[in-house]
């Protein structure tokens, strides 16, 4: 099978992407000190889907394309630290 790195490319950006989308949302705020209009369904929608495709990932190809755990991983991450920040900030 031969190799499109155009294609390749495109996916390691978008995964890149993926993984880090919640990262400015954590910068924003934590600098106002506030988690005021961010949702937790949004979060909890999100956290679960994060794990669900993890799941569908490793039940289709097993730890063939490992580069994408990182991905769900850091997104995961990303989410477990704005949960706690709500739960920091909304109690002051």
């Amino acid at each position: 099978m031969e190799e499109n790195y155009c294609v390749f490319f495109v996916g390691m950006i978008g995964n890149i992407l993926f993984g880090m989308k919640s990262f400015p949302q954590i910068l924003s705020c934590y600098r106002k000190k506030s988690t005021d209009g961010l949702s937790i369904w949004m979060l909890i929608a999100d956290f679960f889907g994060n794990i669900a495709c993890a799941y569908y990932i490793y039940y289709n190809t097993g730890f063939k394309i490992f580069w994408q755990y990182i991905n769900y991983g850091f997104a995961t991450l990303w989410l477990i630290i704005l949960f706690v920040m709500i739960f920091i900030f909304r109690k002051k």
